[in-house]
Parts: C-alpha cells; sequence; structure tokens
C-alpha cells in the first residue's frame, strides 16, 4: 500500500505523542523529514536532510501547508517545485502512516 493511500486513514488521535522520521525521494536525493505529534495534532513538520540545491520554498511551502490542514491529502505542491514537494508530501505520510496505534 501507498504511503499517501495508507495516510487516507490516518487518524492523528490514533498516532502517539513523539517525533518520527521517514524520507522520500526528491530531485537531488533523498528528502528526510521528521514529524512531531503532540496532543493528536501535527504540531511540526521539518525537513531535516536533503541535497536539492533549488525549490527551497517548496521546503517551507509544503511543510505549512501540511500543518494547516493536518493532513498531507490535498496538498497542493509548490509551482516549479514538483518532485520536491511530493517528496516531502511522501515522507510525511509515510512517517505517519506505519506509527497509527
Amino acid at each position: 500500500m501507498s504511503a499517501i493511500k495508507a495516510f487516507e486513514l490516518f487518524d492523528p488521535k490514533q498516532v502517539a505523542d513523539g517525533k518520527y522520521v521517514a524520507a522520500s525521494q526528491g530531485y537531488e536525493g533523498p528528502v528526510e523529514v521528521t514529524v512531531t505529534m503532540q496532543g493528536g495534532r501535527l504540531e511540526a513538520v521539518a525537513v531535516t536532510k536533503h541535497r536539492e540545491k533549488q525549490f527551497y520554498s517548496a521546503i517551507s511551502d509544503t511543510t505549512a501547508k501540511i500543518i494547516a490542514k493536518q493532513s498531507v491529502k490535498g496538498v497542493d505542491t509548490t509551482s516549479n517545485a514538483t518532485i520536491t514537494s511530493e517528496a516531502i508530501i511522501n515522507a510525511t505520510a509515510k512517517a505517519l502512516a506505519i506509527r497509527q496505534k
């Protein structure tokens, strides 16, 4: 099952508080994110490792969109940075989809 498909079943209340790490392939290599859950909410999504050489706006834009929506579902990619945005979205989904109780 893909990470996004698994994330569609995501219930934040079923994920224990903590930090979760996962990676997905970006334009220049793996993009690693650390997702922080607190009180049944996505508190933070941080890109902790990457080799992307451009499209830095995708890093801040995409993580902010995920936190605002409390989901990866329906998060639009950043224009001209689709691969980087998708890597962040997929890594976030991976980090949380496998962490449900």
